[in-house]
């Protein structure tokens, strides 16, 4: 296979035509773990092709996707604490990362493997959505060019908005209006460097909930 013209191509075809074939309304999982081999043969026979990176990444994002399925299934997932619940096997993803720094795919592991990092079930304390806020502007921060610093920015802002909701319930106004103006900023960041971005739209709309004192969290729980 790895002397045939185009293999790395063909490999690759075959890898997403399966890859597709996963994100049918019940597809067994065999389709998703098929694409899986595909791709990641594709990298090692044709490490040199234009197609590994991506290829790469795919074979292990699909393989952390089907391990996070799993673990959010338990019922420790809904613990509070993220090291209350079972960890996603990251070696897949750091290799990735060590094999091509600074790049998109680097970025993009980075950002899977916050899905060990944040909480659970917040119920209604403040600890978790401050800490997720955190950890998705500073992820924003690191990798300004990743496909994924839109959605991050916009989770920093759900998440203070949230902050807001809980401070108000507890009757720390101030507390509240902090997060409030730190949502308002996250979201201007997001118009200025993402302008055509979906989340620049969702994010104002949450500013505008927040302005109108629309209740976010308990609403649309993340």
């Amino acid at each position: 296979m790895s002397k045939l013209p185009k293999g790395d191509l063909i490999l690759f075809g075959a890898a997403a035509s399966q890859e597709i074939d996963a994100l049918l309304p019940r597809a067994p999982q065999a389709f998703a773990q098929a694409a899986r081999l595909l791709y990641q043969r594709m990298a090692d026979f044709f490490p040199q092709s234009p197609l590994a990176p991506e290829a790469a990444w795919r074979s292990a994002d699909i393989r952390w996707q089907l391990q996070k399925a799993d673990v959010f299934s338990l019922p420790s997932a809904h613990e509070k604490e993220n090291y209350l619940r079972e960890q996603i096997d990251d070696e897949e993803l750091r290799k990735l990362r060590k094999n091509f720094p600074h790049s998109k795919w680097a970025d993009l592991a980075d950002w899977d493997m916050l899905d060990n990092k944040i909480c659970g079930d917040w119920q209604g304390a403040a600890k978790c959505p401050e800490k997720e806020a955190e950890l998705y502007e500073k992820y924003a921060q690191e990798h300004p060019d990743s496909p994924r610093a839109p959605e991050a920015l916009y989770n920093a802002v759900y998440r203070q908005g949230a902050l807001n909701d809980i401070y108000s319930a507890n009757g720390d106004d101030k507390k509240a209006g902090v997060a409030k103006a730190k949502a308002v900023t996250i979201a201007g960041t997001i118009a200025t460097k993402y302008p055509q971005s979906d989340y620049a739209a969702r994010a104002a709309s949450l500013v505008y909930q927040l302005q109108e004192s629309i209740p976010i969290y308990g609403t649309d729980r993340q």
